[in-house]
């Protein structure tokens, strides 16, 4: 099962927050973005269990996290990358 889970940050802590965040085991990618969010973060968990264990226990308790948006994955489709010439 898979999430995405939207951050709003404190101004200037967004490096040490993705460092903290790419060290949570289910955790798969961590994106710094520009938009009305500031971090994007993919999880992957065997159930929604535990995808609310990992946000409620893990994300938001790390230090200038202020709001979490999270979206659970219904169905996905992700391509494969084009081979290198």
């Amino acid at each position: 099962m898979e999430a995405v889970v939207f951050l709003n940050v404190d101004i200037g802590s967004e490096d040490r927050i993705m460092e903290e965040l790419s060290a949570i085991p289910e955790v798969k990618a961590v994106y710094f973005v520009y938009g009305p969010y500031d971090i994007v973060v993919e999880i992957d968990a065997p159930d929604i269990e535990k995808i609310r264990s990992v946000v409620r226990d893990k994300i938001r308790k790390i230090d200038g996290i202020r709001s979490t948006t999270t979206l659970v994955v219904a169905k996905s489709h992700v391509k494969s990358a084009p081979p290198h010439v």
